[in-house]
């Protein structure tokens, strides 16, 4: 597995350069992108200009959200299935091996078993997309508690409807996105974790929460760093997933109103990765550990 910075979920943004810089400056070998973004951006010039940073350093993809909402109505859904294609093509040029596929965890458009055979579907045919490129889907879910409050029929929000969703799936590019925060709030188990096939893990990703927080009030706010409190036990999942050999993605998440306002995007940074790099150190991971005074040092052998 290999160190991976997702910049929006530690409260940080900025231009793919300076994302890049701040990846490299803290030992991070991978970085999430904005698909989006960078599909527009190379629509407005070239794909050259827009992925020049990406596509010149060393730093790995280490993967996207999926840009497609699985609840939108089928006229729209149709619309976003059809530019999938070209977004997936952009995604193979930067060597995305995999993007992150959301499964809402809510609907006003139709009862659960309904819903269920719809989103199934859909899955499949995002799949089928990607698959042409060599692009792996890992499925995710959101189980906080404010996340689709709104809507008139629950769906998947905890692991037993993730697993059952994942099981019904039949493209064999779809796989798991293993995330420490939502697995515990969702009501997951270590055992359900080992029991996962490691073959099919796309993704793994690591946060914390805080000791007073019940699953059922838990909010995106309550994700804190990996190893905060350690309520959450990252090491023996690391363990776990180091054992099994999975060999992906490993991201530390939190959440911006976690990070003092008057923080600079360098301080953020290095407070994921020492907080990170703490959790990996303890679980027996190899880490490498980076800090700007090193970066002249160390660069030419990154």
């Amino acid at each position: 597995m290999y160190k991976n910075l997702n910049p929006s979920s530690i409260g940080i943004s900025g231009r793919q350069s300076e994302v890049i810089e701040l990846a490299m400056t803290y030992g991070f070998k991978g970085v999430d992108i904005d698909l989006g973004d960078l599909v527009k951006r190379s629509q407005r010039g070239s794909f050259e200009k827009a992925a020049r940073y990406l596509t010149s350093s060393k730093i790995r993809v280490g993967g996207f959200e999926i840009p497609i909402d699985l609840d939108d109505d089928d006229s729209a859904y149709g619309v976003r299935l059809a530019q999938l294609h070209g977004a997936a093509e952009i995604a193979k040029r930067v060597g995305a091996p995999q993007g992150m596929l959301r499964i809402p965890p809510a609907t006003d458009r139709l009862p659960y078993h309904e819903f269920f055979s719809v989103i199934r579907k859909r899955i499949d045919e995002v799949a089928a997309v990607m698959a042409k490129e060599d692009i792996k889907v890992g499925l995710h879910f959101s189980a906080a508690a404010d996340l689709g409050a709104n809507k008139q029929f629950k769906f998947v929000s905890d692991v037993e409807g993730f697993l059952a969703l994942f099981r019904s799936c039949t493209s064999k590019n779809v796989g798991l996105t293993v995330d420490s925060w939502q697995w515990h709030v969702g009501g997951g188990t270590f055992e359900q974790i080992v029991e996962l096939p490691a073959d099919r893990i796309v993704s793994l990703r690591i946060a914390d929460i805080g000791e007073d927080i019940a699953k059922s009030d838990a909010t995106l706010k309550n994700r804190l760093l990996p190893g905060t409190t350690k309520v959450i036990d990252n090491v023996r999942i690391l363990s776990h997933f180091a054992s099994a050999g999975y060999s992906g993605p490993l991201t530390p998440m939190g959440h911006s109103s976690t990070s003092n306002s008057n923080m600079t995007r360098d301080a953020i940074v290095s407070a994921a990765q020492a907080a990170f790099d703490k959790v990996c150190e303890e679980a027996g991971i190899p880490c490498q550990s980076r800090r700007p005074e090193m970066f002249a040092e160390t660069s030419s052998s990154y």
